[in-house]
C-alpha cells in the first residue's frame, strides 16, 4: 500500500513539474513595468493551465502547480533581472484569475 502511494505521489509530482505546453500565449513586454508583465504572464498561464487540466481528477492540485511552473518558466526565459526579482518577491499562488 505504501509503495503504491509513493508511486502515485511520484507520478503527480512529475505531472505538476511540467509547465503547460498544450498552447502558447504571447505577452508583450517591451516598455512595460515588471509588475504589469508578470500580471499578464499569470493571466496567460491561468488560461493555458485551465485548458490543460480541466476535467482531470486532480485538477485542484494540478492547476495551481501548473500556473506556478508556467510563470516561473516564462520569467526565466525572459532573462530580465527586474522581472526575476519581482517574481521572486511575489510568488504565483495559483489563484484563479479570469479565464
Amino acid at each position: 500500500m505504501i509503495r503504491s502511494l509513493v508511486l502515485a505521489a511520484s507520478a503527480i509530482a512529475t505531472l505538476v513539474a511540467v509547465p503547460a505546453s498544450a498552447e502558447e500565449v504571447r505577452v508583450k513586454v517591451a516598455g512595460r513595468p515588471a509588475a504589469e508583465v508578470r500580471a499578464e504572464i499569470v493571466k496567460a498561464a491561468s488560461t493555458v493551465c485551465w485548458k490543460d487540466v480541466r476535467g482531470e481528477a486532480l485538477a485542484g492540485y494540478l492547476y495551481p502547480a501548473c500556473i506556478r511552473a508556467s510563470v516561473n518558466d516564462a520569467v526565466a526565459k525572459l532573462n530580465s533581472p527586474a522581472l526575476t526579482a519581482y517574481n521572486a518577491a511575489n510568488p504565483a499562488t495559483g489563484a484563479v484569475v479570469s479565464r
